[in-house]
């Protein structure tokens, strides 16, 4: 048996999975904690493992193991957080920088958008740890665990909470320590899916130069793409990233990019890719510009990998530069099935 504890990767989100751990410890017997993010992960966990249940622990799972959690139609736990709070946590604790912990917890909430609502999720908020029993209580139910009160108490006993009551002057304290800058990626990235979780419609998520990359140029590392980009040199990738996972559905990107006068009758080719390409277009510079290139693309429920936003030079170029604006991600209304199917019938009839 697998018991899947998904959440954002956060103190609250640990504790879950421990307590899930004792509590099918002391129901089943031995019990395996493993962290599983794709399906691969999960078959070499479970060949792997000698103990009869396994504990899933998962920040961040692709879209296609998401579809297969929800397709097996079992009880799951979703750790609902605060995405800021699991930043802090990234930074502080293990020492990412914004940019880093920004796309790690970015991607996470990608993930509790579909799974919280999952017909056998138990969604749970980190208010929710001010009474950690209650919870306990609640989990063991939720997975039919068939423990006494006084067993699951012994349980949360040696697990208490983390405090986030008490944290929140704290997490304002270390917010307004973040420069301009990190708050524009943070907010950018983080603030649509922190208004969703409250009850809110998700807003367009903006994904700041900052989160994107500049290839490596010789023995200089890959950067951020905050700055002007030299185009000089061979047809090449200019601008490559974020790197950072979305909800399955249609998506529509809108990149700003600025030229300078040199790009003049220059072509460039703007895509989006997961492991493969969902969209492109190319496009001509007529000079000194700023330019808005939409792309309309698919994430489908097989798609294993994060979203990549690629701006590539065709030729080799002399001179000139070009500047990353931001790139704005909106979740488009999905057709109607009444309405597809209407069309396709219609279609079908009349070739």
């Amino acid at each position: 048996m697998i018991l899947f504890s998904i959440g954002l990767p956060s103190g609250f989100a640990a504790w879950c999975d421990a307590t899930l751990v004792g509590l099918a410890e002391r129901a089943f017997g031995t019990v395996e904690l493993a962290a599983i993010n794709t399906l691969e992960e999960l078959a070499v966990a479970a060949l792997r493992t000698d103990a009869m249940r396994l504990v899933a622990s998962s920040r961040a799972p692709v879209v296609r193991l998401q579809t297969e959690i929800v397709r097996v139609d079992k009880p799951l736990l979703v750790a609902l957080g605060n995405p800021l709070e699991a930043l802090r946590g990234l930074m502080e604790d293990a020492g990412q920088d914004v940019v880093t912990a920004t796309r790690t917890v970015a991607s996470s909430c990608a993930t509790m958008l579909t799974l919280r609502m999952a017909p056998r999720a138990l969604v749970l908020s980190s208010e929710d740890e001010i009474d950690p029993l209650a919870l306990a209580i609640a989990i063991a139910r939720h997975f039919e665990l068939r423990l006494r009160d006084s067993d699951i108490a012994q349980i949360v006993g040696g697990r208490p909470p983390t405090g986030v009551e008490a944290d929140r002057d704290e997490l304002s304290t270390w917010w307004d320590r973040l420069s301009e800058r990190e708050q524009a990626i943070v907010n950018g990235a983080l603030q649509p899916y922190v208004a969703h979780f409250s009850g809110g419609e998700l807003e367009p998520l903006i994904w700041e130069p900052g989160l994107f990359l500049v290839p490596a140029d010789g023995e200089m590392g890959p950067g951020p793409a905050d700055a002007p980009i030299d185009v000089t040199g061979r047809a090449r990738f200019l601008v490559h990233g974020p790197y950072i996972n979305l909800p399955p559905g249609s998506w529509s990107a809108n990149v700003v990019l600025g030229f300078s006068a040199e790009t003049a009758g220059m072509t460039f080719i703007v895509d989006v890719a997961a492991g493969m390409q969902l969209a492109s277009t190319r496009i001509e510079s007529t000079g000194e510009q700023v330019m808005e290139v939409n792309l309309a693309f698919e994430i489908q429920e097989a798609t294993t990998a994060a979203i990549e936003i690629r701006v590539v030079i065709e030729r080799a170029a002399f001179d000139g530069r070009l500047a990353l604006g931001y790139a704005t991600l909106i979740r488009r209304t999905t057709v109607r099935g009444d309405v597809r199917d209407y069309l396709t019938e219609t279609l079908r009839k009349y070739p």
